[in-house]
């Protein structure tokens, strides 16, 4: 069996949307060929801990090696999310100080690492970085010069394009990191990315990159995650729910909260017959404007839960909620709850805006779109979501546009990839 080294500094039990889409790769790897030893971070503090994936991890056998001191109490890892305003400005001061990204002292221990266990796996035929962090595609850099592998890198978010997830105090940040980037991207074997728009924009900014450079893989579901899910108790209502899964991080969840003021209000017989619930980090700031606009008390918040139970919750919603991401069309944003709304073929409320995701949706079928930021259109959308199940008349999403984005098939077509690169090195 061919052997990947993957660098990934995210991994559980490091929770929240990005460290899935690095673990299901690795999980199914093996069912094409490949054997995967991760090279990741001890954690020490972080905003969220899944100890449902670092189980999933543990027992389908994927070799965790870790930089730092072993073992880690999980229950001491976690912290307090900041809210949004202290947020943007420990990420400022961090892109001040640090290029690419505040992990770049995680890169010698990470090499370290690997030279200790290069012969303990017998050496390893590839590597895959996934980023962010940038400093994941430095490692897998300096990993290639040294071993001579293909070397593999996976944007999950833009690098240099993203305006979201980086704001450049100076030129002189913006231009070091264009620098490192396209260092990286012309010594990458194979590039991949998440949608479209990710591609364009890294073929259109860099010369050194041809189209065929660049693989399409998006975030998807894996489907194994389902068919546990509804063989357990599940948090069922008696109302109709409609759920919003995951962080407000890039997020301004303001004119949905207010939507569902408006829609209390006009009809407040409604309280007794909808449930808007929510999963994932709840700042205090969020706390008090729902508090303000008094409705903290008519909707559900259960925190931070775990992936396996995340989905439990999404198998018993009748409507799951995406929301607005500031400067969308800029970034390309793909977020991997999309991935995986798609598959729990439930329909979706898309408080989106014209661009990327919205275009990948329009074939799912199961979805109502709404690009107003306006309460009142929101709480329409609601309203006549609740009418078709109320009718029971909710429509079905498309199998034929669900399949692709199975997790099975997308390792598939990255092992494909893979054995590409072998053949002709």
């Amino acid at each position: 069996m061919n052997k990947v080294l993957i660098i990934s500094y995210y991994f559980p039990p490091m929770g929240m949307g990005g460290v899935q889409r690095t673990l299901k790769f690795a999980k199914y790897l093996k069912d094409y060929g490949w054997e995967s030893v991760v090279v990741t971070e001890n954690p020490k503090k972080y905003y969220a801990v899944d100890e449902s994936l670092l189980k999933e991890a543990v027992e389908c056998g994927i070799n965790i090696e870790r930089t730092g001191k072993e073992p880690f109490n999980v229950k001491d890892i976690i912290v307090k999310a900041p809210n949004e305003r202290v947020r943007k400005l420990k990420t400022k001061f961090s892109q001040f100080f640090f290029i690419p990204d505040s992990k770049i002292f995680w890169k010698k221990k990470a090499l370290a690492k690997v030279d200790e266990i290069w012969n303990k796996y017998g050496g390893f035929d590839l590597i895959f970085a996934t980023a962010p962090p940038y400093t994941d595609f430095l490692i897998g850099q300096a990993i290639k010069r040294k071993y001579k592998i293909p070397l593999v890198i996976d944007y999950r978010d833009l690098w240099v394009d993203n305006k979201v997830l980086n704001s450049y105090p100076t030129y002189y940040h913006k231009m070091s990191n264009i620098r490192l980037e396209k260092k990286v991207l012309s010594e990458a074997n194979k590039i991949i990315t998440t949608n479209r728009k990710t591609k364009e924009l890294i073929i259109t900014r860099y010369g050194n990159v041809e189209y065929n450079d660049v693989k399409i893989i998006p975030h998807g579901f894996d489907q194994e995650d389902y068919d546990k899910a509804v063989k357990e108790e599940l948090p069922v209502t008696d109302k109709m729910r409609f759920l919003y899964s995951g962080s407000f991080y890039c997020y301004n969840p303001r004119p949905y909260f207010d939507a569902i003021k408006f829609l209390y209000d006009k009809y407040p017989e409604l309280e007794d017959k909808i449930e808007f619930c929510f999963l994932g980090q709840f700042t205090p700031e969020y706390v008090k404007y729902c508090q303000h606009i008094k409705i903290y008390d008519k909707i559900t918040v259960k925190g931070y839960v775990d992936h396996f139970d995340c989905v439990k919750y999404i198998v018993s919603s009748d409507v799951l909620v995406l929301l607005k991401s500031t400067g969308e069309n800029e970034i390309a944003a793909m977020v991997g709850k999309v991935g995986e709304y798609i598959g729990s073929r439930k329909n979706i409320l898309a408080l989106i805006p014209d661009g990327l995701t919205q275009k990948t949706l329009q074939g799912y079928e199961a979805i109502k779109f709404e690009n107003s930021e306006e309460p009142r259109d929101i709480a329409k959308s609601i309203y006549e979501y609740y009418l078709l199940y109320k009718e029971n008349k909710m429509p079905a999403a498309s199998e034929d546009f669900i399949a692709p984005y199975n997790r099975k098939t997308m390792t598939d077509d990255l092992a494909t990839e893979f054995n590409y690169l072998l053949d002709i090195e």
